[in-house]
């Protein structure tokens, strides 16, 4: 036990804060030169409805005035998405293909009743209305708090319907500390209560908040209008520009009663205006308020400035009239508050909503106009990074007749790390993990596979190595903050599972460890039997530098007798990382160590390097057979190229307490391959019943 115990210690960290397809996933490298590529996500809409069949040639794009030649093209078409038969994986969709919905309750505009008929409206979008691969969030706005994210934008509908209960005004029954707010809650603690907007633990917070309420009409005194109304369109533009920072088509779903657009507008009372007209007519100008009679010209400014934000960051605000969401004769028309929110929509391209309980049916139109996406991307030449904004025009170059693209209008250079707000980092990193595109600026490498433990779900221990020379580059100080993200996404997208580090490398003391090999992190997940994809996130906290591994993970439904092989394990000699693990408090205690050759723990490597002499490895899996085992091995280029067959020889068998799980021994030679990194599959073979299990590890052949 002690020998396992001295493989543990971490050393040189200052705490601050897969089966078939298994494999350690390598992240790309790319070079120091900042390259901006610009993704123009467009809908081509004739007759309400989406124009499909388009291809690359179609489209041209102006940066300026300035044609750009287009490195990329895709196509998302939702209907080809989802769980059925013969559909894409919600999974493989960008963050610009996705599209994003910000459900935004007004509290200090709006009365209780209304907020909880808003709720219980946002629920049925949720449930019926949007697609799988849609991603949602849950924020609110008051005047002393502005606007305020409860929940980040995710895929995982459950953690939506906990936000709606709680609206950020009352922890969850079984909060989650996630940094990047993708989930909040055990939706399982929630028992179910307030499912229907109704009530629940929530409702009366909301009523402690809304007590001050006070409709805004002639009985508020017009400079608390305008105040009102410029602070909201202060926070909604503040937003705006955060709504910048997040790729993708983005829509505000703004759940209010509205403001008295008379503070825009002028009076709109008859006597009063023959009032004013009268003292006109008269020459009374002491007895004129112009901005009774024609409007605030502030708070017009104010709304055209978070309007044009709005544009800029290809957001629209999706405007519901909460006070109308009630049915019967006796609801209103509203008008002089509606006008708020009409303007508000149609002038970002939104749609205005009146009397509409069903949101989900309501928004109809704008889910299917925007359910085919054409992503255009191109990379501007010498761009500077200064903050400044660039226009952009596209348009198809044959023209077709009675359609109409929709697309962003400009595009901000991206933002220094340094200069990012704390909300902007979280949604940028949020946005980078879900986007699922692996690579970036330093190396890093992942391993993970399934042990059993007890209860329903496996235990997943995750091994991330970071290199450390790429990850110290051009760093200088003594601490290098580094962050660390590991999120598991079932096929449909929802996190099931996940664990964040932040913490800081000790450069004083091993800065030539570090450089010498790298950084070593242990954490680990536990998930339910099924098939996910594990995204792997890892940031200098400094420089913002960071890089995402992606690879699927399957965990089999060992109660069900299903059986499998996990990868192969390569044990490295101690003391070659500088190692760093999860918190006690987040250790499973109740599981055997995973990583066993006999009876001596080790760890393994996440990017194991096979010499021609070869060396002795561990495997262990579920169920192989009761007979004697044959294994085999056979290479393949990243393509999937077969480029030739290994050795590997059966030593021992070791079997384990739980049943069906037992170790494997074995010698593995790879041949006479070149040098460079290949896919490794091994096949255990069942002699008695014929039965094979197989695995994919990545390895590196000669260094």
């Amino acid at each position: 036990m002690q020998s396992r115990l001295r493989l543990l210690t971490a050393v040189g960290v200052l705490w601050i804060g897969a089966m078939g397809a298994y494999q350690g996933a390598w992240a790309q490298f790319k070079d120091e030169t900042t390259v901006v590529v610009v993704e123009v996500p467009v809908h081509v809409i004739r007759d309400g409805v989406p124009v499909r069949g388009l291809t690359r040639d179609d489209f041209e794009v102006f940066d300026g005035r300035k044609k750009q030649d287009l490195i990329g093209f895709e196509v998302i078409d939702l209907a080809e998405y989802g769980s059925g038969e013969g559909q894409r994986k919600i999974t493989e969709i960008s963050a610009s293909g996705r599209r994003h919905f910000l459900l935004l309750f007004d509290l200090s505009l709006s009365d209780p009743e209304s907020i909880n008929r808003a709720r219980a409206s946002a629920r049925r979008l949720i449930r019926g209305g949007l697609h799988p691969a849609d991603l949602a969030a849950v924020a609110t706005y008051s005047e002393n708090k502005g606007v305020q994210l409860v929940l980040n934008f995710t895929p995982n509908r459950e953690q939506v319907e906990v936000a709606l209960s709680t609206l950020g005004l009352a922890q969850p029954a079984s909060p989650i500390q996630d940094p990047l707010a993708l989930m909040i809650g055990d939706a399982d603690a929630e028992g179910g209560g307030d499912q229907g907007g109704g009530g629940g633990f929530a409702a009366d917070l909301i009523e402690e908040l809304a007590r001050d309420f006070k409709t805004l009409t002639g009985r508020v005194a017009r400079d608390q209008q305008k105040n009102r109304v410029l602070a909201l369109t202060s926070s909604m533009a503040d937003l705006a520009a955060l709504m910048n920072s997040i790729e993708g088509r983005k829509h505000v779903v703004f759940l209010s009663e509205g403001f008295d657009s008379q503070i825009l507008t002028g009076v709109d009372d008859m006597d009063r205006q023959l009032e004013i007209n009268q003292a006109s007519t008269s020459g009374e100008t002491w007895n004129i308020d112009s901005s009774e009679r024609f409007g605030d010209s502030q708070a017009n400014s104010a709304l055209e400035h978070m309007v044009d934000q709005f544009r800029r960051a290809d957001c629209s605000i999706q405007a519901v009239d909460i006070g109308g969401l009630q049915a019967g004769p006796d609801a209103n028309t509203r008008s002089s508050r509606n006008e708020g929110l009409f303007r508000m929509a149609r002038e970002t391209g939104g749609e205005f909503y009146q009397n509409y309980n069903e949101l989900d049916i309501a928004m109809g139109k704008v889910l299917e106009r925007t359910s085919v996406t054409y992503i255009l991307a191109f990379q501007p030449q010498n761009l500077k990074l200064d903050d400044k904004y660039h226009r952009l025009r596209v348009e198809l170059k044959k023209g077709l007749k009675g359609a109409k693209l929709v697309h962003r209008p400009g595009y901000y250079p991206p933002k220094a790390f340094a200069q990012q707000t704390a909300l902007e980092r979280q949604l940028s990193t949020a946005s980078t993990i879900l986007s699922g595109k692996s690579g970036g600026q330093f190396l890093i490498s992942v391993l993970t596979a399934p042990f059993p433990a007890p209860g329903d779900q496996a235990y997943l221990p995750v091994l991330v190595e970071i290199d450390g020379k790429s990850l110290l580059d051009g760093h200088q100080g003594d601490v290098l903050m580094t962050e660390i993200y590991a999120y598991a996404l079932d096929e449909n997208g929802q996190v099931k599972d996940f664990f964040a580090r932040r913490l800081g490398l000790d450069i004083k003391n091993s800065g030539a460890a570090l450089r010498a090999s790298g950084f070593k992190y242990w954490g680990h997940l536990d998930l339910d039997p099924g098939d996910y994809v594990l995204r792997v996130l890892v940031r200098n906290g400094t420089s913002g530098e960071s890089s995402l591994s992606v690879l699927p993970v399957s965990v089999p439904d060992v109660a069900a007798g299903a059986g499998g092989l996990l990868p192969v394990f390569f044990p490295e000699p101690p003391n070659s990382w500088v190692l760093g693990m999860e918190a006690e408090e987040e250790q499973r205690k109740d599981v055997e160590f995973p990583f066993m050759m006999g009876d001596e723990g080790f760890l393994p490597a996440a990017r194991p390097v096979l010499v021609a002499a070869g060396q002795t490895v561990s495997l262990a899996g579920y169920y192989l057979g009761e007979g004697s085992l044959r294994l085999t091995s056979q290479f393949f280029r990243a393509d999937g190229t077969p480029v030739g067959e290994g050795e590997i020889e059966l030593l021992e068998r070791w079997p384990t307490t739980v049943p069906g799980f037992e170790r494997l021994i074995a010698h593995l030679k790879p041949g006479k391959l070149p040098k460079g990194e290949y896919l490794m599959m091994v096949t255990v073979t069942d002699l008695a019943s014929g039965r094979e299990h197989s695995s994919t590890t990545s390895v590196v052949v000669g260094g």
